[in-house]
């Protein structure tokens, strides 16, 4: 199988991803100063996981420049590659991030490294851990028996513990859409899809996947047609329910529906189907059916 576009194109100097100068002035001075925190909340999303990589990368670097990552040795190349052994990446298995997910690797933690004393662990989209897994993950980061340096990545840093969040440093990574717009039509997406995608996602291997993604990209033309149905033929838009019902399967696809139709209501200036898509939002997230809930689009 081919390397994913969004690993291939994953920016291999930090600066390219943020450009916010005091963040990346700050982790530098800690590295160069040997005072890597032991937790991190990276909160924001927006270039997050690039920046966990990269100090990731600086934790291991064989052949460090200025205590700063090289980028070209093993370490640095299977770090990048989220393959390197003592880098444990973690993301939801499904809708949550089990409890036995944690302990697993808690288990783990009482040892030190295959490849020496440090050990990472980076978890995507933190605001889904179980609460019983949060709080078997506070015990490490309250008393760690190895050297262990925690990164919970979040887009929602409310549904983060208070108790796990007073024992990180966290950062903030505001979103920059035009950046993140450009480096999408710099990989090869088209600028239609791309300002989307820019809108929608908070980070760049989010909104690469995407584009790789065979259903969302038919129903992004699916929901194209739906707008357009409904700025001529209510009854007709009503008929054409099912065939978003059938691409958009399950809870993580009918939410990404949600936020496109949020953007392609608003390029349309279609206030009114905008506020009826905030309601038939509510409708969903309070366990209405998909279907119902888009149908309020159309009543």
């Amino acid at each position: 199988m081919h390397k994913a576009l969004y690993r291939s194109y994953r920016p291999q100097n930090f600066e390219d991803v943020v450009g916010k100068e005091h963040i990346i002035r700050t982790l530098k001075n800690q590295i160069e100063n040997n005072n890597v925190g032991h937790a991190y909340l990276f909160s924001g999303g927006f270039g997050s996981f690039e920046l966990a990589i990269w100090l990731s990368q600086a934790l291991f670097c064989e052949n460090p420049e200025n205590a700063l990552p090289c980028g070209h040795c093993r370490s640095c190349r299977l770090v990048a590659q989220q393959e390197f052994t003592d880098l444990h990446i973690v993301e939801p298995d499904g809708q949550t991030i089990k409890t036995a997910q944690i302990r697993e690797l808690t288990q783990v933690f009482n040892e030190s490294g295959y490849e020496g004393n440090q050990q990472v662990l980076l978890i995507k989209e933190a605001e889904k851990m179980h609460p019983n897994a949060a709080n078997a993950l506070l015990k490490s980061i309250e008393e760690p028996e190895t050297e262990i340096v925690v990164f919970l990545l979040t887009d929602n840093e409310n549904m983060i513990l208070q108790t796990i969040k007073s024992r990180t440093q966290i950062i903030n990574f505001p979103k920059n859409v035009q950046y993140l717009q450009d480096f999408l039509e710099k990989n090869g997406i088209l600028k239609t899809q791309a300002e989307l995608l820019a809108e929608i996602c908070n980070s760049t291997d989010k909104a690469l996947e995407l584009a790789q993604q065979s259903w969302f990209n038919e129903g992004l033309q699916r929901l194209q047609q739906f707008v357009k149905l409904l700025k001529t033929s209510a009854d007709e838009a009503f008929l054409y329910l099912k065939e978003l019902v059938e691409i958009f399967d399950d809870k993580e696809k009918q939410n990404q529906a949600f936020e496109l139709l949020l953007q392609l209501f608003n390029q349309e200036r279609m206030s009114q189907e905008l506020l009826k898509t905030f309601q038939a939002i509510k409708m969903w997230k309070s366990n209405v059916r998909f279907e119902s809930s888009l149908t309020f689009l159309v009543l």
